[in-house]
């Protein structure tokens, strides 16, 4: 591997190197940069094709004699968190070559595309945290930004595309759970979803905001056991600070718990939104799906119209949607305008889909802030 870098790059390992071969395939062309981040050094390696980035955060004087290895483990860290297949993500690193050669810098190109991605980094100190040195919760972010004259392609869809085409399809695998999701309406509304099993609980709330269509407008919690008593014995719940004052209460952080924790030992569990219009959703695990080509949230089956926010839980979902039927209704006109200052709207799965694809990515820099 002929890894480009910078002059301020090689500087700082102290070496003296050539150019970049020029006949080097684009697929296995990275460039890296050295900026630094809360007083902290940072190499910022970048993929120049695609633009997807990793980077080695805290790198010191006693790293760089391992800085090669460092570099490769870097490559792996960023495609696993692509969910790439470990079989073709060691193929890549064969065909990249497995011996880390430092080189000058040639391209005009790959150097613009790097530095891009370290302005990006600039813009958001607060993410990185000390101890990581491959900061993987900030990945999916880092690689969720578009590509320049690409249309909508963002910069990890790239790397996929690029290696189904040199590797054959599927590329991509995950561990995935699909779910039914209820909720407690006096007509069925019921969303089926596939998740990967690695996703964390704060990040599984935004998924089921996007498919109930909710705005994330109240606080919300997971109940995951109730004992005989009837109080809540464990309880996922991320950012409610009340809760540690309850009783019987096991209050667990939820961006640290993940689906497949939790799944592991429990067929069931109830999440609740809204504490006073009490919107309750029943969770089932429906099965595991070991091999998932799709490895992000989508929806597979949705029935019901979810009600909008606000409108005063079942009964008042109920009062809502019998006004609308009845043109002759005195409140139908005031109703109907309500209605439309929600932005609510009826079923629509592909719209649903066209939200959560990337939730996951986009939802990262609050969990991560």
């Amino acid at each position: 591997m002929e890894l480009a870098c910078t002059k301020k790059l090689l500087e700082y390992i102290e070496v003296k190197a050539e150019k970049v071969s020029e006949e080097i395939d684009p697929l296995f062309g990275w460039t890296a940069n050295l900026i630094v981040v809360n007083r902290r050094k940072m190499l910022v390696v970048v993929h120049g094709a695609t633009r997807c980035a990793f980077v080695l955060y805290g790198v010191t004087a006693k790293l760089l004699p391992k800085l090669p290895e460092l570099i490769l483990e870097g490559i792996r860290t960023l495609l696993r968190s692509e969910y790439v297949r470990p079989e073709i993500i060691e193929k890549y690193l064969d065909d990249l070559g497995r011996e880390v050669s430092f080189r000058a810098n040639s391209s005009r190109k790959a150097v613009a595309g790097c530095n891009k991605v370290c302005e990006r980094v600039k813009m958001y100190p607060e993410l990185f945290e000390a101890g990581d040195l491959y900061q993987r919760k900030v990945l999916p972010w880092l690689n969720e930004d578009f590509l320049p004259g690409r249309g909508y392609m963002k910069a990890h869809e790239a790397i996929i595309a690029q290696l189904q085409e040199r590797y054959g399809e599927p590329v991509q695998t995950c561990r995935a759970l699909e779910l039914e999701v209820s909720l407690e309406l006096y007509t069925p509304c019921k969303r089926r979803i596939i998740v990967p099993d690695d996703l964390s609980f704060f990040l599984f709330h935004y998924v089921l905001q996007r498919c109930f269509e909710w705005k994330n407008c109240h606080l919300h919690q997971f109940v995951t056991e109730v004992d005989k008593a009837g109080y809540t014995a464990q309880i996922i719940h991320p950012e409610w600070d009340e809760m540690d004052a309850l009783e019987n209460v096991q209050v667990l952080d939820s961006t640290k718990v993940t689906l497949r924790e939790i799944f592991a030992s429990r067929k069931q569990i109830v999440y609740e939104y809204d504490f006073g219009d009490r919107w309750m959703h029943t969770i089932e695990l429906c099965r595991v799906i070991e091999d998932c080509p799709e490895p992000y949230p989508h929806c597979v089956m949705a029935v019901g119209d979810a009600p909008m926010e606000d409108c005063g839980g079942p009964d008042g979902f109920r009062q809502v949607m019998a006004v609308l039927k009845d043109k002759k209704h005195p409140q139908y006109q005031e109703t109907l305008e309500w209605v439309r200052s929600t932005w609510w709207q009826p079923l629509d799965v592909k719209r649903i889909n066209g939200w959560l694809r990337n939730i996951h990515r986009r939802m990262s820099v609050i969990w991560l802030g």
